[in-house]
């Protein structure tokens, strides 16, 4: 990159979104790190976004290092919302905040570092916890194991990094490997990470920065159909890529991939009988992760208890390979 402190490009999709976008975008001005573009893609809001977001931004019109800028889209979803200001971001690092969300005052500050320590280096993330925006309590522990470096073959497995607000990327990633996959209903962010691991390295700030709202306002569906689509899309898309690893990785995405639609079966409530079946489907394409007899096992559990099993044992093992996730 061409300077110590490169500008950075913060894309906000924001649909009917007033007040939480507001929270976001002060948390994007409170970063200790300058300078910073914020560009906010209002997706076809249909309440007060606009006029909550133009005001916002004249009152932090003359901040230095600082700037923002207002887009509107006809609704085509967050994915698409995040491209255009993919091409329109001026900064040779792109950043990505959702509306219900928060970073830490530091966030930008830990993470744009990393770059400059490896030049193969094309994304950098950090840790997300879960908070209730109204009444300021943390819902989640930092329990889990950050990979970093080339992460392609754990990639092809399952998502083994954080969700899309965690990430800082070089805006040439996008160059190279492609925008966002508007075509898929779901895990949109995995594949994009798939696509820049087989060019780039991946570094993490191995802390929450990033805090994901709770709240009672508008959220995407949970559209189950949509999740499974998605999750069996990229499993056939990337099936040539796979076949250039070892046997172990090909078996153990196959499980993963079966474990995954186990979970969406039980965990959306559309079938226990059909989730059951993947869990051992998951088992007999790859029995060496423990994460997916702990799935079948929490399928026979009461909700609190498995709830209670899940936060226990993450305590322990939520950072080595016997961590719980399908749970």
């Amino acid at each position: 990159m061409s300077q110590k402190n490169p500008l950075v490009s913060v894309v906000l999709p924001a649909y009917n979104r007033a007040a939480l976008a507001v929270n976001a975008m002060e948390s994007v001005w409170n970063q200790t790190y300058r300078p910073i573009e914020l560009v906010v893609v209002d997706d076809g809001s249909t309440d007060s976004t606009r006029d909550s977001v133009l005001i916002w931004a004249r009152g932090h019109a003359d901040e230095p290092a600082f700037e923002v800028h207002y887009l509107h889209q006809e609704n085509q979803g967050a994915n698409a919302a995040r491209n255009l200001g993919i091409r329109l971001a001026k900064g040779e690092l792109v950043a990505f905040i959702d509306s219900d969300d928060r970073w830490l005052p530091d966030k930008l500050e830990k993470q744009v570092p990393l770059f400059f320590e490896d030049p193969k280096v094309g994304a950098v993330y950090c840790g997300i916890g879960l908070i209730d925006l109204v009444s300021g309590v943390n819902l989640s522990e930092d329990r889990k194991l950050y990979p970093h470096g080339w992460l392609l073959s754990e990639l092809l497995v399952h998502d083994v990094t954080a969700g899309t607000p965690s990430y800082v990327i070089k805006k040439e990633c996008f160059n190279n490997v492609g925008f966002f996959d508007v075509s898929l209903q779901a895990r949109q962010d995995w594949d994009m990470w798939i696509r820049i691991s087989t060019e780039y390295k991946f570094a993490c700030v191995p802390e929450v920065l990033v805090e994901a709202g709770k709240h009672m306002g508008p959220r995407l569906s949970k559209d189950s159909k949509g999740s499974i689509d998605a999750h069996l899309h990229i499993f056939e898309k990337y099936a040539p890529l796979r076949k250039q690893f070892p046997l172990s990785i090909r078996r153990s995405a196959e499980g993963a991939l079966l474990r995954r639609l186990g979970r969406i079966y039980f965990h959306y409530g559309l079938s226990k009988q059909k989730a059951i079946v993947m869990y051992l489907r998951s088992i007999f394409a790859w029995p060496f992760c423990f994460d997916t007899y702990a799935a079948l096992a929490g399928i026979f559990m009461p909700a609190n208890i498995r709830q209670r099993i899940h936060i226990l044992w993450n305590r322990v093992f939520g950072k080595t390979r016997l961590a719980i996730k399908s749970f």
